[in-house]
């Protein structure tokens, strides 16, 4: 009795992991269909059901990261591709490529405007494949923008230290006007790094 109980117990097991696995694959295969026919809402449906099918796997993370990209919600991809960061057991896993995620995580801060993660995230992937020329790019171009955004808050201290130090018999008026013409120099040069940081943008992503 207590075998075949044991061999019961044996088989609804082995149709449960079964079910579980096929579950998984289903899913990958419904989101990898659909990613490439552009259905990218139906693919993040089917890519975040698939990890909840095998939560320790990074491939359906990385996949849900690149589906979220392509769909704009840049936050939500960067939290993705951390995911599959963490769930990565080394530089390959199947074929999965440590490199490419750091990559897409890149360009995925990039979008929100983290240019110093962004900078990092392209780093690690430098490391990992020294040759990469699109990853080079983006952290060239990073980097500039970084740089650009430092020389703007140098400019604003410096014309703000020399306002100070200027002998203040000006009147109410003028120092009004002087102060609307610097806001509307600033809201300009902000907005100028701004459309160039979006017009350039990282190069593409990588897909799986």
């Amino acid at each position: 009795m207590r075998h075949k109980c044991l061999i019961c117990f044996l088989i609804l097991l082995a149709s449960l992991l079964v079910g579980w696995i096929g579950g998984w694959s289903r899913a990958m295969k419904t989101g990898n269909e659909a990613y490439q026919r552009g259905d990218y809402s139906a693919a993040q449906v089917a890519f975040q059901e698939a990890t909840f099918q095998k939560s320790e796997n990074p491939v359906a993370y990385y996949n849900l990261g690149a589906v979220l990209y392509k769909m704009g919600r840049f936050g939500e991809a960067v939290q993705a591709f951390r995911e599959a960061l963490a769930r990565h057991g080394g530089e390959t896993e199947g074929t999965l490529n440590l490199a490419h995620i750091y990559y897409n995580l890149g360009n995925a801060q990039f979008k929100t405007g983290d240019l110093r993660r962004a900078i990092e995230a392209y780093r690690h992937s430098l490391r990992l494949n020294p040759q990469d020329a699109d990853a080079q790019h983006n952290l060239a171009l990073a980097l500039r923008l970084v740089q650009q955004q430092e020389d703007f808050v140098q400019q604003r201290a410096n014309e703000n230290a020399k306002s100070q130090t200027e002998p203040n018999d000006i009147g109410e008026a003028e120092a009004l006007e002087l102060l609307e013409r610097f806001s509307k120099n600033e809201n300009r040069l902000r907005q100028k790094l701004l459309q160039q940081q979006r017009k350039s943008g990282p190069r593409r992503e990588r897909d799986w």
